[in-house]
């Protein structure tokens, strides 16, 4: 599916090798997060590490009159979080598709970056490695992150301004 959606982008680098992919963040990563879709569950899952946890983006959007059956209105998240914190957290959110920072498909909204990096458990200071930039929103996300946890929030208005 990436060369149908990405091939035009300059990021893109060809189909996804998930058993390559997976392998390569069980070895490199203390902890580590793949979106995928619901139709590649079945396959990409048997790949991961039994502490795996599948989180779901719920995405509370409509679905046309004039189609049939069922929808995907949800994002699986496959994490192992790199630390477990208190307080304890869900293992879905709600959330509205990004409505803003460009056209890519599939690009994720604000309230996605802070759920992931609660489920990650991450921690200012922590590194972050976005393997799919995409818009590069994620990796803005936790940098400002970041910075506030340090007192500067001038990346704020970056992001707010995409």
């Amino acid at each position: 599916m990436a060369k149908l959606i990405y091939q035009h982008e300059a990021t893109y680098a060809g189909e996804v090798d998930h058993a390559k992919l997976i392998a390569s963040l069980i070895e490199g990563y203390d902890g580590w997060a793949l979106s995928t879709g619901a139709y590649a569950l079945r396959e990409v899952l048997p790949l991961c590490p039994p502490e795996a946890r599948v989180c779901a983006w719920v995405k509370p959007i409509g679905v046309s009159g004039k189609t049939f059956g069922l929808h995907n209105t949800w994002e699986p998240l496959i994490v192992v979080a790199g630390r477990k914190l208190r307080p304890g957290k869900r293992d879905w959110f709600a959330a509205q598709p990004a409505r803003g920072g460009g056209e890519l498909l599939g690009r994720k909204p604000l309230a996605f970056c802070a759920f992931l990096f609660d489920a990650l458990g991450m921690l200012p200071g922590d590194h972050f490695d976005d393997l799919y930039p995409g818009t590069g929103i994620v990796t803005k996300a936790w940098q400002e992150v970041c910075r506030a946890a340090v007192g500067d929030a001038s990346l704020l208005q970056e992001i707010d301004a995409t």
